[in-house]
């Protein structure tokens, strides 16, 4: 079972044309994965990250207190690489 007390992992991916895609999700590898699937429909130059996300208990809306970045990828021409 996964707390929110444990965190979470937010991707974003953007490319310069300002297409994009983001997600929060309780587990790391599953983040990467999208992360890496969102990178693949952008245009070469692309960047995304995985963010380590915590719930904030004492906002008055629902909203993430954002940590650690945990991975930086850059979409090159034909894979997503590791920057």
């Amino acid at each position: 079972m996964h707390l929110d007390t444990d965190g979470f992992y937010s991707w974003t991916a953007s490319d310069n044309d300002g297409r994009g895609s983001c997600g929060i999700t309780g587990e790391l590898e599953r983040a990467a994965t999208l992360l890496r699937q969102a990178l693949q429909s952008l245009a070469p130059g692309a960047t995304g990250a995985v963010q380590f996300v915590r719930l904030d208990r004492y906002a008055s809306d629902p909203s993430y207190v954002y940590g650690t970045t945990l991975l930086r990828l850059r979409r090159e021409k034909a894979i997503a690489a590791a920057e």
